[in-house]
């Protein structure tokens, strides 16, 4: 319980890290000037039209990212053999299959998604946004594996083995997902607008029944990925889901609109995408990850019979 207090206290440090210097890095982009190079003008004038809470968001993941190598030697832990992942000599293949496994199914059901007209066809992507989406899988999915299948699932095994770790960690996974900023943003952005965010932390939750659809679904992902890493004893296979998943959703939602009208109309087979529009809610998101995990089973079971 003892770990479980030092990373309390590593999230809580990254959080109000992230409030802190959100404003500086805010105003500090504002002052760059657009140079005319190419691409490189329209994004920095994209970066800096973001809201501020999106800077928020950013600075969290990057304090966090920072601070994690200090609290892994806090908690004594000096590799990630101490958290029980070892090296995987089946590491390129496992990032390659997971993130076919993961993006087949999306796009499977993507294409069901705009051959049905629940979404429309938008194509308005240039190389550059790609690129961000990219940058920003990986990044994510990184720092959360190490975080979440790492460090806090390695800590929850001592303590609750490995079917309490796997439910307590997936648990823990979804819910911090709906601690996003409000997306009203701030006009005027002062020194202390980050610690005001954080008295709105929650606000804006979906109706029940398609927060329910988007926990159901954050939960199951978070089982997937923690199953593969208990099953691996690696995290390559989960950080190539998690990067699919997010790469492959944000891209979609780049060049896709939602359709229809009324927004519980077909739930539960298919709600609004919640979370900041990022995780698909209903029955049919729910399939494919289904299928995503015959897909793993069905390739670490091959590895099995192979080693």
């Amino acid at each position: 319980m003892k770990h479980l207090a030092k990373i309390f206290f590593y999230l809580l440090f990254s959080v109000l890290l992230g409030a802190i210097v959100a404003p500086w890095i805010y105003r500090g982009i504002q002052r760059v000037p657009a140079v005319d190079f190419g691409n490189v003008a329209s994004f920095i004038l994209e970066v800096q039209k973001m809201p501020f809470h999106r800077y928020f968001s950013r600075s969290i993941q990057v304090a966090a990212l920072l601070l994690l190598w200090p609290t892994f030697r806090w908690l004594g832990i000096y590799d990630l053999a101490g958290c029980s992942i070892y090296p995987n000599k089946y590491a390129r293949a496992d990032l390659l299959f997971g993130i076919l496994s993961a993006l087949l199914p999306l796009a499977l059901l993507e294409i069901l998604f705009l051959w049905k007209g629940w979404y429309v066809f938008t194509p308005m992507v240039h190389l550059l946004l790609l690129m961000k989406f990219l940058m920003t899988a990986v990044v994510v999915a990184m720092l959360e594996e190490y975080f979440f299948r790492g460090l806090l699932l390695g800590i929850c095994r001592r303590a609750f083995g490995d079917q309490g770790a796997l439910w307590l960690t997936s648990l823990f996974f979804a819910a911090l997902h709906f601690l996003n900023m409000p997306h009203g943003g701030e006009i005027s952005v002062d020194w202390f607008s980050g610690l005001r965010l954080l008295g709105e932390v929650g606000e804006g939750l979906p109706k029940i029944p398609l927060l329910l659809g988007a926990f159901t679904t954050l939960t199951l992902l978070g089982i997937i990925l923690a199953w593969v890493t208990l099953r691996t004893h690696s995290l390559w296979l989960a950080i190539g889901l998690h990067a699919a998943w997010i790469f492959g959703q944000q891209s979609f939602n780049q060049i896709a609109l939602y359709a229809i009208s009324t927004a519980d109309r077909m739930f539960p087979w298919l709600g609004r995408p919640q979370v900041h529009g990022m995780v698909p809610v209903g029955v049919l998101p729910l399939l494919s990850l289904v299928l995503t995990l015959v897909f793993l089973k069905m390739w670490c079971d091959l590895k099995h019979s192979n080693s």
